[in-house]
């Protein structure tokens, strides 16, 4: 582990709540890619149209979980930047 130098402030310790919104970000992401993927091997199945909508459906499930992360991050990452207004 690094120790801090001089000029160098201590390490800032993650609070439990961003350690579980952080790891609820990573289910959230996973969960939209199983959906999508598991939706397009149904579809593939039923349509015989292997594997273009199992491609479609691990595209989409992709898409939605980054556009889906980044609503929720947003006011996380505002919160933390240096220009923000500090409130108090």
């Amino acid at each position: 582990m690094h120790e801090p130098g001089p000029g160098r402030p201590p390490p800032k310790l993650f609070r439990l709540e961003d350690v579980l919104r952080l790891t609820g970000f990573g289910f959230y992401f996973g969960t939209c890619i199983l959906i999508g993927t598991g939706a397009g091997v149904w579809l593939d199945g039923r349509l015989h149209t292997k594997p273009w909508l199992l491609l479609a459906g691990l595209l989409a499930g992709s898409i939605l979980g980054f556009y889906g992360m980044y609503v929720m991050l947003k006011p996380y990452l505002q919160r933390n930047h240096p220009g923000a207004k500090k409130r108090g």
